[in-house]
């Protein structure tokens, strides 16, 4: 009875260990690290349409995104967009901090 326990862990831990390092390998593969473009934020109107603001390289740029085609809007200035970003991520921390206390 116990030598099939252990045989039955260790199974189990053989399966749970094939799982976790497929899942892993299919994470890299679905979701690449960080490239050259990165979407900063996006603002939807409606089903389709929307502006994103994203970075390429070091520039930064307000695109607009439709159903069928995409365009540039405005180039944006960095060092702007970098200090509205790190507002924002502050406020959000405060915000969660908030809801904790309240929670």
């Amino acid at each position: 009875m116990g030598l099939e326990l252990v045989k039955v862990f260790g199974a189990l831990l053989v399966t749970l260990g094939a799982v976790y390092l497929m899942l892993r390998f299919l994470k890299q593969k679905m979701m690449p690290q960080k490239g050259i473009i990165e979407m900063l934020h996006y603002q939807s109107f409606g089903p389709k349409k929307g502006i994103a603001v994203i970075k390429i390289l070091n520039e930064y740029m307000a695109i607009g995104v439709a159903d069928q085609n995409i365009s540039l809007l405005s180039k944006l200035d960095g060092p702007d967009v970098e200090a509205i970003l790190k507002t924002e991520s502050a406020e959000e921390k405060t915000m969660h901090k908030w809801l904790k206390a309240k929670g």
